[in-house]
């Protein structure tokens, strides 16, 4: 409870206007539906004591506006619950999804993007429905059972009492069944968490699964996952079946209580214990339903909302392993360096080993070495998309621990084989969606990059909608290098990317690498020899260490050096 109310006071604060329209009609739908049982013991006694006929007009009219009235304060009760409720699990929704994108890599390679979607998206929107159900339905529930046990304590103290007491029983076997059902409900959403992920990642490979005719296996596995969550749910409906069944036979032996009790006070006093009020008594009891069939009824996402909020609060409990600098890079090129530096996915499998070397501003290095050796890596390292357990990485002489992860990621820009590309305009892909960047700047970086031909091509220029679908291999490596241009790092890593494309447009790609490098550091993982022909050091990795490392002339003079005799017998990214 004490974590719910933080919720409340956190995300509804901003939004204290409609939170006070949301009480007005809340308090005002409970006190018509009070007011409704008095109208009618009224029009009751004076009728059996032939009171006059314009009092009763008066009664049966007052009672039509309450009934209007209580249709009013539900409507509005109930749009209101609904806004507040949404805008405030929509910022909990937005700061979810900000705090998973700053996480660290090793925490999203722990979680599939199908678990993070239905923890971000899932566990809110529960929250959500509870949220709006319990503002418009339970909290006016509870108004009117605290209104009825006064009005009903008022009448006769032995009736309240009953009815008091009868209410505590009520809530006190509710309550019971709540630390039973928490668990039940939170495996419900943790099955399906497992159950997105699985077919997140399986759609994800779909051409792979396909070519290796692999679907038979993955409808198998898809049937397991399946099964455990159907297995979860249905323990979950069963649960919530149980609950609504002990709520009605609790109520039945409430109204049963109030029947006998109302007839015996009948028969002792029908002078002050009028048939008005015994229709009052047994219109309260019935109306008592109410706020226990809506506690009944959202029970269930009570369990569920306790449950989500307990994942959410796990989730930002969660904390990136990569702490944030104080420092910002420096404006140009960068010197890079790394000294002794060590790193390992896992304990037990170091991926680099004491690699030391020094790049100079403005130079680029030409890394080469087998598929697995540490070169994609070491490049991410530079993100600081993971932090090294031994040694240090500078840039510009300033440890890259020091610097702000903003700021570094701003000064590196990386271009790989496989580029992102977001169903959206031109101009929101090369700007990657930030607002206010000026069409002149991005079409000045396509125009440096000698894309103008590619760019006339499209229909609406920079308003063209474009998918990952709709563009070739190199169309995609143009928009890459247009991305990073417009962000003008002042170290640029391209992991060969024009290893998979026919000539001509290699060759194009080409002519925007020249630019791209120019005035900038690079680091190039290379797979062609026309790749290395434009670097000016070459550094070669095996198994995690630096096998060799030096400037590109002078090792190609070498005939002793390995890339000398790379060169001799053909560069490919499996001979070193």
């Amino acid at each position: 409870m004490r974590a719910y109310l933080a919720l409340l006071a956190h995300y509804f604060r901003p939004h204290r206007g409609r939170v006070a329209w949301l009480a007005l009609f809340v308090f005002g739908y409970a006190g018509v539906r009070l007011t409704g049982p008095q109208i009618i013991r009224f029009f009751i006694d004076t009728a059996l004591a032939g009171g006059a006929i314009d009092s009763l007009l008066w009664a049966a009219a007052l009672y039509v506006g309450v009934a209007l009235g209580r249709q009013l304060c539900f409507l509005g009760g109930s749009y209101f619950s609904q806004d507040v409720g949404w805008r405030a699990t929509n910022r909990m929704r937005s700061e979810l999804a900000e705090h998973c994108l700053r996480l660290d890599m090793s925490f999203h390679g722990e979680h599939t993007p199908g678990e993070l979607v239905e923890r971000v998206d899932g566990d809110t929107a529960t929250l959500a429905n509870f949220l709006s159900g319990f503002s418009a339905r339970v909290t006016s529930g509870l108004l009117l059972l605290l209104g009825v046990l006064i009005l009903v304590w008022r009448e006769d103290w032995r009736l309240g009492a009953a009815m008091t007491v009868f209410s505590f029983i009520a809530f006190f076997v509710i309550n019971l069944t709540r630390s039973i059902a928490v668990p039940i409900y939170a495996a419900e959403r943790e099955g399906f968490s497992r159950l997105y992920g699985f077919i997140e990642e399986r759609l994800g490979g779909i051409e792979d699964v396909r070519t290796n005719g692999a679907v038979a296996f993955i409808l198998d596995r898809f049937f397991k996952v399946n099964r455990d969550a159907y297995g979860r749910v249905l323990k979950s409906e069963v649960m919530g079946a149980i609950l609504r069944s002990i709520t009605m036979v609790l109520f039945a032996f409430g109204h049963a209580m109030t029947m006998g009790m109302s007839l015996w006070l009948f028969s002792l006093n029908p002078e002050e214990f009028t048939i008005g009020t015994v229709y009052l008594v047994f219109e309260y009891m019935t109306l008592l339903r109410f706020p226990l069939f809506m506690i009944t009824e959202q029970i269930n996402d009570l369990q569920k909302a306790t449950a989500g909020l307990k994942r959410i609060e796990e989730l930002h409990r969660v904390q990136s392993r990569i702490g944030d600098g104080d420092d910002e890079p420096t404006a140009g090129a960068l010197q890079v360096d790394f000294d002794g530096v060590g790193f390992d996915y896992s304990s037990d499998n170091p991926v680099l080993r004491d690699v030391s070397f020094h790049l100079q501003a403005g130079r680029t290095l030409g890394l080469l070495g087998r598929t697995g050796s540490g070169k994609s890596t070491l490049t991410r390292l530079l993100f600081r998309f993971y932090d090294v357990q031994q040694g240090e990485i500078r840039l510009d002489d300033k440890p890259i621990r020091s610097l702000r992860l903003r700021g570094l990621r701003q000064r590196v820009g990386l271009v790989t084989q496989d580029v992102q590309i977001f169903r959206a305009t031109v101009r929101q892909n090369l700007a990657l969606f930030e607002d206010g960047m000026d069409d002149d700047r991005i079409l000045g970086a396509i125009e440096s990059l000698g894309l103008m031909d590619w760019f006339r091509g499209l229909p609406m220029g920079l308003d063209t909608t474009i998918t990952a679908g709709g563009l070739s291999a190199g169309e995609s490596q143009l928009l890459a290098f247009a991305r990073v241009f417009l962000r003008d790092p002042g170290l640029v890593i391209l992991d060969e990317p024009s290893s998979r494309l026919d000539p001509a447009t290699e060759r194009r790609i080409d002519r925007a690498v020249d630019e791209l490098l120019r005035g900038r550091t690079g680091l190039i993982i290379a797979h062609h020899l026309a790749t290395v022909d434009r670097v000016d050091d070459i550094m070669i990795l095996d198994e995690g260490r630096v096998l060799e490392y030096g400037e590109r002339t002078r090792l190609k003079a070498d005939t002793d050096s390995q890339f000398s005799r790379l060169l001799a017998v053909g560069l490919d990214d499996h001979t070193v």
